[in-house]
């Protein structure tokens, strides 16, 4: 009977999201790094995006820069494990790399999602039907570009974007 109620509670309370959550954060591994060999260069940069003003723009912005990019959603548990280490991934990084942290949903709730766990890092919004430069555009995939548009990490899962050791390896590429 125990074990029930403890499932229950896990699977059907704002308890078990909670634990969910933590779970998915705690599990999280670092991004892995490509090597030169499986590295592959994006074919444009020519997709269109509304930024927090809801003010259309291009990723184009960013050619010849390294550039990051992130698929998440208000809503999805899994993007939310990960935005803490993509803003310590940002504060690391924000004057090295430009951030595209990009989500298809409405201003209100990413506005009120921002404001409650005091993000900072800039939020990009999907214009839908646009196409875009990147294989994968699910919650939760994250590409980075080195500044000649090479993909030097690709990772379609939540992410431990906040380690040392993948800090190095970044800076080891960025001087690339």
């Amino acid at each position: 009977m125990s074990v029930l109620l403890v499932v229950s509670l896990l699977m059907f309370s704002p308890l078990g999201t909670t634990a969910k959550f933590y779970l998915t954060k705690f599990l999280a591994a670092s991004p892995r790094v490509l090597s030169a060999s499986e590295r592959y260069k994006i074919e444009s940069y020519d997709w269109r995006l509304k930024d927090p003003d809801w003010q259309f723009f291009s990723l184009a912005q960013s050619q010849g820069k390294p550039v990051f990019v992130h698929f998440w959603a208000s809503w999805h548990l899994p993007s939310k494990a990960t935005l803490d280490g993509v803003q310590a991934f940002y504060d690391q990084y924000k004057d090295r790399i430009d951030f595209y942290v990009v989500t298809n949903e409405e201003r209100a709730p990413v506005e009120a999602f921002m404001s409650l766990n005091q993000y900072s890092f800039p939020v990009t919004y999907r214009v839908v039907g646009e196409s875009t430069p990147f294989k994968d555009i699910s919650l939760g995939a994250s590409y980075l570009l080195s500044s000649k548009g090479e993909v030097l990490i690709e990772t379609n899962q939540a992410s431990n974007w906040n380690d040392k050791t993948l800090f190095v390896q970044i800076d080891s590429c960025l001087k690339e």
